[in-house]
């Protein structure tokens, strides 16, 4: 339900397999110290030692996240399937994502001071790494942004999202998938304003590092550029993600009144057999 930030470094290699809705399945979940390891290994290239290292604090951040996060995310899925079982209106989607928000940035809070210990001990061939990793995912995002012509590049918008609705609602109908294309061709392409966006914050993060400030400034770079983005966002630019975001909300509640009962309910139970995981994964050692 949503994407996780590829750029946020050592806090969203964690939040991507935690945070976001659809990947909250117990393998996945009782996997995520692997995998999150991993991503910071590919990103860093980690030497001797520090795996270990990595892997301790993502097993504690994991112990966190089971008891202290798992329960908001069970009443939260439980409360969007009640929801669900009747109808979804603007404020309801907006509330949800709201609240899916919170939880995100309190896993990013939660996880920062150990990726800023984690960033104060890298060698400065690790932050070239980094740079070259940033370089080459930006390479590949803008060759993708670029990629056909406006009306196909439209076309492939309205197809994501079409495949995460019919993820969770099985197939659309004709006039459904109708609906969903032109609302998303109604929305502003804000791709070259993303991408400039993206390039900014991995700038400023290789400016923090290369910095080697103290802990505490260490801390509060990382919590600015990755909790509080709205300090540093171009005005222009916030206003088009919330119109954006907007746009989403008015697009659920418009399909949403259209759900047949087999779509309806295919909706419910996948809401509530993600309640279950989350109640599950919480009392599961």
């Amino acid at each position: 339900m949503r994407r996780g930030l590829r750029d946020a470094v050592v806090a969203a290699a964690l939040v991507a397999l935690l945070a976001a809705c659809s990947s909250l399945t117990r393998v996945a979940y009782n996997n995520a110290v692997f995998a999150a390891t991993w991503v910071v290994d590919d990103w860093f290239d980690l030497h001797d030692g520090q795996r270990d290292w990595v892997k301790e604090r993502f097993e504690r951040l994991l112990a966190w996240h089971r008891t202290s996060e798992l329960p908001a995310y069970e009443r939260l899925l439980q409360d969007t399937a009640a929801h669900a079982s009747a109808r979804i209106t603007e404020e309801d989607a907006r509330r949800i994502h709201r609240e899916m928000r919170a939880l995100y940035h309190r896993v990013l809070r939660q996880a920062i001071p150990d990726a800023a210990d984690f960033l104060l001990q890298v060698h400065p061939e690790q932050v070239e790494h980094l740079a070259r990793r940033f370089a080459e995912d930006n390479a590949e995002a803008m060759k993708q942004s670029v990629k056909g012509t406006p009306r196909q590049r439209r076309e492939a918008r309205a197809k994501r999202y079409l495949e995460r609705i019919e993820d969770w609602t099985g197939r659309l109908s004709p006039a459904q998938r109708d609906l969903v294309s032109a609302r998303v061709a109604a929305m502003e392409d804000i791709a070259d304003e993303w991408l400039g966006d993206r390039r900014f914050r991995q700038a400023e993060t290789l400016a923090l590092i290369r910095a080697k400030p103290s802990r505490e400034a260490m801390i509060a770079g990382l919590t600015r550029l990755l909790v509080d983005t709205d300090s540093w966002r171009r005005p222009e630019y916030v206003a088009k993600l919330k119109a954006r975001d907007e746009h989403v909300f008015a697009m659920i509640a418009a399909l949403d009144a259209t759900l047949a009962p087999e779509q309806r309910g295919r909706l419910n139970r996948r809401l509530g057999g993600y309640a279950a995981d989350a109640a599950y994964l919480a009392v599961a050692n």
